[in-house]
């Protein structure tokens, strides 16, 4: 346990002296406040608090967070090998999960850091102008936020191990995030559309992505009438429920974040430097 929480410190002191994470943080205050400039001139924020700040920065979540999460992942054991201290680090009276397991939660503690930072700083200026009337959905879009970038760091993580630089590394990062953020919405879901549009088929679909999961989660905290998702929001709240759907998409993410990292975990132990 010493030599993770070791290992782990290193890694988190590593990571927030990288420019990816202070760009990430200072790129969600900005475009927060960005969007709360123009719904402050629209007359809308005074309305209805943090509500549209939140519903403009869905989107925009969607794409950066996992691109963050996976290229640090990606980074982690593939630079490490790559550099030449990863025979090193294994070295020491460390076993190999442990450095893998410390590594993970040194960087899930920096992309929260990250996105804590940029959130709260752009929710505390908001505040200073406006009065808060709803602050509850827009922490909690933090919540879900940190959740989706847990469960790329996990992938990316998986990524690092497989291969075998850290250019590979990258490049599996950028395919995957290409996959899940962009191309899944048009081959996955289109498909599942074209063979059966039941709400059924489309759940099962929205459970193979954590990006998906992480966007219903977020529709479903600020929208209670889901029928804007058709076949979908109709079976989650009708033949599921929306508790239940909630907690479903919850289990669906927490799935993405533990197995990868075990598969990594297993593969990397039994792996030659």
């Amino acid at each position: 346990m010493n030599a993770i929480i070791t290992l782990g410190s290193k890694e988190l002191g590593d990571a927030f002296r990288s420019r990816w994470l202070i760009a990430f943080a200072a790129t969600f205050a900005a475009v927060a406040l960005m969007l709360a400039y123009v719904q402050d001139d629209a007359g809308t924020v005074g309305e209805q608090g943090f509500n549209r700040t939140t519903a403009g920065l869905i989107n925009l979540c969607l794409l950066l967070v996992p691109m963050l999460a996976l290229i640090l992942g990606a980074s982690a054991i593939a630079g490490e090998r790559e550099r030449g201290t990863l025979a090193s680090l294994l070295a020491q009276p460390v076993s190999a999960t442990e450095v893998l397991v410390a590594k993970y939660i040194g960087l899930n503690l920096a992309v929260w850091g990250a996105i804590a930072m940029g959130f709260g700083a752009a929710g505390a200026l908001v505040a200073l102008f406006q009065p808060i009337a709803d602050i509850g959905h827009y922490l909690l879009f933090v919540v879900l936020s940190a959740g989706l970038a847990s469960a790329m760091l996990s992938l990316g993580m998986l990524i690092s191990v497989l291969a075998d630089s850290r250019v590979k590394a990258l490049g599996g990062a950028v395919l995957l995030w290409f996959v899940l953020v962009l191309l899944y919405d048009i081959g996955a879901i289109g498909m599942a559309l074209a063979v059966s549009s039941s709400g059924r088929t489309l759940a099962l679909v929205a459970l193979g992505n954590p990006v998906e999961s992480i966007r219903l989660l977020a529709i479903m905290s600020m929208e209670p009438d889901l029928e804007i998702l058709g076949p979908l929001g109709a079976y989650l709240t009708e033949e599921i429920g929306t508790a239940t759907s909630v907690g479903m998409l919850i289990a669906g993410v927490a799935a993405w974040t533990v197995a990868p990292l075990a598969i990594a975990a297993r593969w990397f132990a039994h792996q030659d430097v």
